[in-house]
C-alpha cells in the first residue's frame, strides 16, 4: 500500500490510477474476509469444535489467496516487484511453500470433498 501511495508514474502516485485502486480494493476485501473465516476457525478450535473439513478449507483458501495477493503485489510493483532486493520478491517466493507444506491444496480439497460425500 505504502509504495502504491509513493511511487509515482506520469506524475502521480500509481494508487491514484483507477485499475490500482480497484486491485486494492480487492485484495483488502478479501483479506478480510479470510480474516473473519480464520477468526472463526479459531473460535471453533478454543470450543473443540474444529472440523478437518472447515480446517481443510481455511488453509486451502488462506494460501491461495496468500498466493493471489502477492501476485497482484508484485503486478502493482512492476519490473521491481521481481527484484530480489525489494521485500514484494522474496514474500513472493516464500509464498509458494504454503501451498505445499502441511498437507498440499490437493490434499485439503480431497478432505473438503469426502467430507461432501463424494
Amino acid at each position: 500500500l505504502e509504495y502504491c501511495k509513493e511511487r509515482t508514474a506520469f506524475g502521480q502516485p500509481i494508487g491514484s490510477f483507477q485499475n490500482s485502486r480497484f486491485k486494492l480494493a480487492e485484495m483488502k476485501t478479501e483479506i478480510e474476509i479470510a480474516r473473519v473465516f480464520v477468526d472463526r476457525c479459531i473460535e471453533e478450535l478454543n470450543a473443540g469444535e474444529l472440523s478437518a473439513e472447515t480446517a481443510a478449507m481455511a488453509k486451502w483458501w488462506t494460501s491461495d489467496l496468500q498466493k493471489r495477493v502477492l501476485d497482484q503485489c508484485v503486478q502493482l510493483h512492476g519490473g521491481y516487484g521481481y527484484m530480489l532486493e525489494y521485500p514484494i520478491a522474496r514474500a513472493y517466493l516464500d509464498a509458494r511453500v504454503q501451498s505445499i507444506y502441511a498437507g498440499t491444496n490437493e490434499i485439503m480439497k480431497e478432505i473438503i470433498g469426502r467430507s461432501m460425500g463424494v
